[in-house]
């Protein structure tokens, strides 16, 4: 090979290396990005919560044993899932979440007097019956708590998630749009931020090209990150690439 064509493919070569370096990589899903940040405030998989329901009359709660659905209704009969432990596990609070109030161990929040960071028409404050709702997980970090609260959805509304943090002891409902508890971070003063996602050109949930997603404190105005995600399949919002304003 002649030295001129050699020189060319290493040119050509190095084009491809650097192009394939300025071009940030694809994530497949939301919680892998939110971990992808660093200084996750929750980590690890979280931790389920079950349904028991008194008979008569029917009333649901969500739970991690079976002591604080009995705490929370005074009831004989009741229908109870089957790997409902009688007592949680040693070192953790009794946690119990009804729709309307929040327990871990002593502390009570109402959910009518949380802070509500969503939008209006999510209604992140309104009592929730607790059968509409598929599954809580919940994650703890010392005295902060928080829960995913999954809806009973289909179609485009798997893409909304019910988060509530407990932490400094306040209650806030977060932006539901790709929700996570693993997209909480740590912020200087032991506070934290949270995403605030919005499509990109006031898009709906139809095929948009991207999300603008800013990480806001719990003041809910102050902005300490902007990323700018973009979809090479509009089609497909869980495949997306990310780049930092």
């Amino acid at each position: 090979m002649c030295p001129i064509k050699r020189a060319l493919l290493a040119l050509f070569g190095a084009a491809l290396c650097l192009q394939a370096q300025a071009e940030p990589p694809l994530h497949t899903g939301y919680p892998e990005f939110y971990r992808s940040l660093g200084s996750n405030l929750f980590t690890g998989p979280g931790a389920e919560l079950s349904l028991p329901c008194t008979e008569s009359p029917r009333q649901c709660v969500w739970v991690n044993a079976m002591r604080p659905a009995l705490t929370r209704f005074n009831a004989e009969l009741w229908t109870v899932p089957g790997d409902l432990p009688s007592e949680p596990k040693r070192g953790t609070p009794d946690i119990s979440f009804d729709g309307k109030d929040l327990v871990a161990g002593k502390q009570r929040w109402k959910l009518r007097n949380a802070i509500n960071l969503a939008p209006p028409a999510w209604g992140g404050t309104d009592p929730i019956d607790p059968e509409n709702l598929q599954g809580i997980t919940v994650w703890r970090n010392g005295a902060s708590m928080c829960l995913e609260l999954t809806h009973n959805s289909s179609g485009r509304g798997v893409r909304y998630t019910g988060v509530l943090v407990a932490h400094g002891g306040k209650l806030y409902a977060l932006p539901p749009l790709f929700a996570s508890c693993s997209a909480i971070l740590q912020a200087p003063g032991k506070s934290f931020s949270f995403p605030s996602n919005s499509y990109l050109d006031d898009c709906t949930d139809n095929n948009a090209r991207g999300l603008q997603m800013d990480y806001l404190l719990p003041d809910g105005k102050t902005r300490v990150a902007r990323y700018l995600l973009q979809y090479p399949h509009p089609e497909d919002p869980y495949v997306f690439s990310a780049t930092r304003q």
